[in-house]
């Protein structure tokens, strides 16, 4: 008898199971806002470009979904007039348009606006000045701006974070940006 049982578990085992996988996502990735952030104009005298890392922090939130800007002719920017009903056909929700420019003092005008491609208007925008070696901060300070102004609640790519590596018998104090670089 107990040879016979186990026949039949083998044979069960043997059976093609046809359950399915099913996953099911809830939350901020379920609904992510699509965001269409076209490369800045100007932004080639400043690698690694502005967009990429705005890209990269609204991203890495979880609540955005960016989407891919092909380089356009002519190059819009912040001032350029908005075709929403192009933007709504990119399936985008928001949209941010800038411009890099280079000063007479050596330093850099970054400026750029946020639209609400749903409702077809502008939602703000802001011209920061910085130098060469300030383009993370200004990113992440843009995708802090971006954040606010779509969830109401205030960004932290601008944040540090801080954490102690032990090498050998000394401990070092490392600061680096929200996103790891620096």
């Amino acid at each position: 008898m107990g040879k016979l049982l186990v026949a039949a578990l083998l044979s069960l085992a043997a059976w093609p199971v046809l359950a399915q996988l099913s996953i099911e996502i809830t939350g901020a990735g379920a609904q992510r806002i699509p965001v269409a952030i076209a490369p800045f104009a100007g932004e080639g005298a400043l690698p690694p470009g502005i967009t990429s890392i705005v890209r990269a922090d609204l991203e890495r939130s979880g609540l955005f979904r960016a989407l891919e800007v092909p380089p356009l002719v002519p190059q819009p920017t912040e001032a350029s007039n908005v075709n929403y009903a192009e933007w709504k056909s990119r399936l985008a929700d928001a949209l941010v348009l800038g411009s890099i420019a280079v000063r007479s003092d050596g330093r850099f005008e970054v400026r750029f606006r946020l639209y609400d491609v749903v409702k077809q208007s502008p939602i703000g925008g802001v011209a920061y000045t910085m130098s060469r070696d300030q383009l993370r901060a200004t990113a992440h300070r843009i995708a802090d701006y971006v954040y606010e102004k779509l969830t109401g609640e205030k960004g932290v790519f601008s944040t540090k974070i801080a954490y102690v590596v032990k090498r050998g018998t000394r401990y070092e104090l490392q600061v680096a940006d929200a996103d790891g670089a620096n």
